[in-house]
């Protein structure tokens, strides 16, 4: 149940967005293991759906991290000063997406467990990487996204560098150069670490983050803008589901 929740949760904030190619997007979210696969193999949410409560967590955290601006749009303060404003369908994008490069990037592989209680040796299920598109984290994620859909170079910087200096391979002077350029590659990487060191646990949402995101949302725990519609909670029509291969090069 908390899975197809988070499934119309997830597909209504994107469709709320409007930007030509996301629809298709979508479709391909849906044909992929995004829905299913865990959002790390070890550390946090190590289990199935948990890259789809991962991002919608990191949407949370980020919306809790801002303060709403006159329109759609959130303000990032500073020591009381605005640095950057951000859209609302930019904080959507950037939460939601930013870690698209882990679609194909699991699998499910099997270990020798010790029963406490038989003392017996049993087959136990784990994840383990197996990357069908190598193209790095943060890039990746912003190119794949850019298959379908325009993103605007706020979105484009902050999903690219959402990893912030715990990127080993980064050059940490262009991570602080984009930083200061871009203030929400900040905000972003923030809500990302907010998410899987305060939020969630191994194999789900920690006990005072455990209520899922849309039921915050009905009891105002959520704050939005005043001048925002209302949330929408609904899909227009249920998921299909169908395998969508990597995407090859010419594709």
């Amino acid at each position: 149940m908390l899975k197809d929740n988070n499934i119309h949760r997830f597909e209504s904030k994107l469709k709320r967005v409007d930007r030509p190619g996301m629809d298709n997007l979508i479709a391909y979210i849906r044909k992929s293991d995004f829905y299913s696969a865990p959002a790390s193999t070890r550390y946090h949410l190590s289990c199935e759906g948990g890259l789809l409560q991962h991002s919608l967590n990191v949407l949370d955290a980020m919306r809790g991290l801002l303060l709403p601006g006159d329109g759609r749009v959130w303000e990032y303060h500073v020591a009381g000063q605005v640095v950057c404003t951000i859209p609302d369908e930019s904080v959507t994008i950037m939460a939601l997406l930013h870690d698209l490069c882990k679609t194909h990037y699991y699998k499910t592989s099997t270990r020798n467990v010790k029963n406490e209680q038989t003392g017996k040796w049993e087959k136990a299920p784990f994840y383990t990487v197996e990357d069908k598109m190598p193209l790095g984290h943060g890039a990746k994620s912003a190119m794949l996204a850019m298959q379908f859909i325009k993103l605007t170079n706020t979105e484009l910087y902050a999903i690219w560098h959402h990893m912030g200096f715990t990127d080993q391979g980064a050059d940490f002077g262009t991570v602080g150069r984009a930083m200061e350029l871009h203030p929400a590659v900040l905000a972003l990487h923030t809500a990302d670490m907010m998410a899987s060191r305060f939020m969630e646990g191994e194999s789900g949402n920690k006990e005072a983050f455990a209520d899922a995101p849309a039921g915050r949302e009905a009891a105002g725990g959520i704050a939005i803008p005043a001048s925002m519609p209302p949330m929408i909670n609904d899909m227009d029509e249920p998921p299909v589901f169908e395998e969508a291969p990597p995407l090859e090069p010419g594709a």
